[in-house]
């Protein structure tokens, strides 16, 4: 059975000395995957993508959001497809 993403939202935060940058990042689009793992994987690399684009906008070169601390803070994961 298949599971999908379904409302994601995804709080990004920079582990960089000093820096205030907190955000949290709305995953819109429809994620599917053998397991949760699957889908959480995805979603992860997703969120910290917009989270990279959002850091960037505000402190340009200043310092890049390595090793952003990630956490899923609201969705659900559901199962999607037949039983088998």
């Amino acid at each position: 059975m298949a599971y999908r993403l379904k409302n994601g939202v995804f709080s990004v935060r920079c582990r960089h000395q000093g820096c205030p940058f907190n955000t949290q990042v709305k995953i819109e689009s429809t994620l599917i995957g053998a397991t949760e793992k699957d889908v959480e994987l995805e979603a992860f690399k997703i969120a910290r993508d917009k989270a990279t684009t959002k850091h960037d906008a505000v402190y340009g070169s200043n310092h890049y959001l390595d090793d952003p601390v990630i956490r899923k803070v609201g969705g659900t994961y559901e199962p999607f497809g037949a039983k088998s």
